[in-house]
């Protein structure tokens, strides 16, 4: 029995062998263009940028623009756009109801991103949401750090509306009073 041949060769249209030298040169270009494809086929941080933010504003494209800004945040963490980007995932939960996974995102943000302005927005925001969702004690701890973290911003003043009124509907707010009483 005569024996088998394993190895491989790449044959021309004639039927005919390649030479081996041939072969040697072929299957690392042929390497090089397989490589050279696939990292074509990788978006860079501008195309997810871009794409994610445009996807995130359309019901219809939400999820497609939440899973781009995430794959944005994994792919380029230290890119100076990962923390406005990881805003606008938390925001978008947020809009979408989704508490659990906003303030996931709010925490990777807080966490991750410390010296970030949008760490400032991202932490009153996260108090709101508790707030808004009567999460109560979530938001008097998350409120009460905003104030004493952030004393004298802009934000601290409506952080402290919101505390002094847990727990209250706005029309019982004594600053909506004073407001209908000019």
């Amino acid at each position: 029995m005569p024996k088998k041949n394993n190895s491989w060769r790449f044959d021309d249209m004639r039927g005919g062998c390649v030479s081996s030298s041939t072969q040697r040169l072929i299957v690392p270009l042929l390497y090089i263009f397989i490589m050279a494809l696939a990292a074509g086929c990788s978006k860079s941080a501008d195309d997810l940028y871009t794409e994610g933010r445009q996807l995130i504003l359309e019901e219809a494209t939400f999820e497609k623009g939440i899973e781009t800004l995430l794959r944005f945040e994994k792919k380029f963490p230290d890119d100076p756009r990962t923390p406005e980007v990881i805003l606008a995932v938390a925001t978008g939960y947020q809009s979408a109801g989704m508490v659990d996974e906003a303030a996931e995102a709010f925490g990777r943000l807080i966490e991750n991103y410390p010296e970030s302005p949008e760490t400032y927005k991202g932490n009153f925001l996260l108090g709101y949401m508790y707030y808004d969702t009567a999460a109560n004690d979530k938001a008097k701890t998350i409120l009460t750090e905003f104030i004493k973290t952030y004393p004298d911003s802009e934000l601290s003043v409506s952080a402290r509306v919101l505390l002094d009124n847990i727990g209250r509907p706005v029309e019982e707010w004594s600053i909506v009073r004073e407001l209908g009483e000019e």
